[in-house]
């Protein structure tokens, strides 16, 4: 089947800020025959090449000019399986939440901590997306990607994937020149499950949970989610808008001189975690609008869009925000959503 190029299409429904966003021209991609298509046609045509998967870690401009394209590369494989452990193969246009969901069905351990994150099995490993105390570098094996000048299908193994925090190849050397096709993961099955994340932790302890099930941490992963996080569905956000700063520990021990309720989570090699959350409420403020566009009422690490603006109003109180903090911390915080 011949690929379709849409024009001039609205993307607002596609991301979830919410935005208003045009796209010169879209393609909607099923299958890698596809993709390899839309790659050729941009290549024709001379125009520039976004990909768009669950929308949930993007920043849309008002207008992107050029070809985006929609992954929708859909599979759910069990390519092996034994009394202990069960290997995925996993399309990139599959639904995140709805995989985890499957895996804790299944009673496949590993992936429960990470419920109800937004966003497509393919983006995962480009964020390297984690809460709770698990990273999904953890569980995946190998990622499929097509490169977009050969246009040839490549595996990469886990170990070649340069995992960092919220960090991956594909957000560095492979930038612009990978797209993400397949990801396989490799769950165990009878593994300890992970419930010492603080907050996870307490609210299991309020519920009177000393010893939670698979099913007990997901259902708590998704609630303690839900009282800090807004529901897209009603208020734009791509959730947690920066990285926690990593400092050295001797940087933090200062500002602990004049800040000594800094949340801080100490980290190997002689660094710290700071709460980017902290940071934000103390600068700016949890509920802080300017127009359009704020901070969460609930957690100021996330910025909300409440309907009406465009992707350069968010930026601009984007760069506010990092303003604001700077100014009262000397810390520069960095985006963890992509800005176009």
């Amino acid at each position: 089947m011949a690929i379709t190029i849409e024009q001039q299409v609205q993307l607002s429904s596609h991301t979830t800020m919410g935005v208003s966003a045009i796209a010169q021209y879209v393609a909607r991609i099923d299958s890698v025959e596809v993709l390899a298509e839309a790659f050729a046609w941009a290549k024709k045509n001379k125009v520039a090449v976004l990909v768009l998967g669950g929308g949930s870690n993007v920043l849309l401009p008002s207008y992107y000019e050029g070809l985006v394209l929609l992954i929708g590369i859909k599979e759910k494989l069990i390519i092996h399986e034994n009394e202990h452990t069960v290997e995925l193969e996993i399309g990139a246009g599959e639904n995140w939440h709805e995989l985890v969901e499957w895996t804790v069905e299944k009673g496949w351990i590993g992936l429960e901590n990470l419920a109800l994150i937004p966003g497509s099995v393919g983006a995962a490993p480009i964020q390297n997306i984690g809460a709770y105390g698990v990273e999904v570098e953890e569980y995946i094996t190998k990622v499929q990607y097509m490169h977009t000048e050969s246009l040839e299908l490549c595996w990469i193994d886990r170990e070649e994937c340069d995992f960092g925090y919220r960090n991956s190849i594909f957000k560095k050397e492979l930038k612009a020149k990978a797209i993400i096709v397949k990801v396989r993961f490799k769950l165990p099955k009878d593994a300890q499950i992970k419930a010492d994340y603080e907050s996870l932790r307490h609210f299991l302890m309020h519920q009177g949970i000393d010893e939670p099930s698979q099913q007990q941490i997901f259902n708590a992963v998704i609630q303690v989610r839900q009282s800090r996080l807004p529901d897209t569905q009603t208020l734009g956000s791509c959730g947690s808008f920066f990285k926690n700063p990593l400092l050295p520990t001797e940087q933090v021990d200062r500002l602990k001189t004049h800040f000594p309720d800094v949340k801080t989570y100490p980290m190997p090699d002689g660094y710290t975690k700071v709460a980017a959350g902290w940071l934000i409420d103390k600068a700016v403020g949890k509920g802080f609008r300017k127009g359009q566009v704020g901070t969460y009422d609930q957690q100021a690490l996330v910025i909300v869009h409440h309907g009406g603006a465009n992707g350069d109003q968010v930026h601009e109180f984007a760069d506010f925000v990092q303003s604001e903090v700077s100014d009262m911390f000397g810390i520069s915080l960095e985006a963890e959503v992509q800005i176009i």
